[in-house]
């Protein structure tokens, strides 16, 4: 009986030690995959080219329309690009502009990618510009005009960069706020 219980000790033993090679050798591989992981060379900073303010179309088309109701009034009418009749035409072409945006933003986003990487989002660029041109010369031309020709480029460039970065405070406001939401 005692040479079966020192068999039987040894054995288990045996089984510990095993048991800690591989939790030392599991350990190691996940070291090593965690190294693996990061990134190396120089960091890339990537801008969202479809940002939107919420997942929700309707609320999206809605806060969207106000951002830029917003800023075309501040841009427009305080630095003194355009003039319109009334502050109502701003708010019409905010909404034009936001469906706008939004229907080719969708399409481009769906059946254009291509054409959305390769021109690191300047489609978006021209076609805003268009939507201007338009929104001047053809559409409104007698409740809304930009003062020259140049205008409408200097207002797009101006917008987009300050459009983009109202985006960037609000998902980073958004999720400080969710993630402070989770924690309690």
């Amino acid at each position: 009986m005692k040479k079966t219980d020192e068999d039987l000790r040894k054995g288990i033993e045996d089984l510990e030690k095993l048991i800690e090679e591989v939790k030392q050798e599991n350990h190691k591989e996940i070291e090593k995959l965690k190294k693996e992981a990061k990134p190396s060379g120089p960091r890339q900073i990537r801008i969202d080219l479809a940002s939107e303010y919420s997942t929700s179309l309707p609320l999206n088309l809605v806060v969207g329309s106000l951002v830029n109701f917003i800023l075309f009034f501040l841009f427009l009418e305080v630095v003194g690009l355009a003039e319109a009749s009334g502050v109502l035409v701003y708010a019409g072409l905010a909404a034009a502009f936001t469906a706008y945006e939004t229907a080719i933003r969708r399409y481009f986003f769906k059946h254009q990618v291509k054409i959305v990487l390769y021109s690191s989002g300047l489609i978006f660029f021209l076609l805003h510009l268009v939507f201007f041109y338009l929104a001047d010369l053809v559409i409104l031309p007698q409740a809304f005009s930009f003062y020259t020709y140049w205008y409408p480029i200097a207002f797009v460039a101006a917008f987009t960069i300050v459009r983009f970065l109202v985006k960037f405070v609000y998902s980073g406001a958004v999720r400080t706020l969710s993630g402070r939401a989770k924690r309690t």
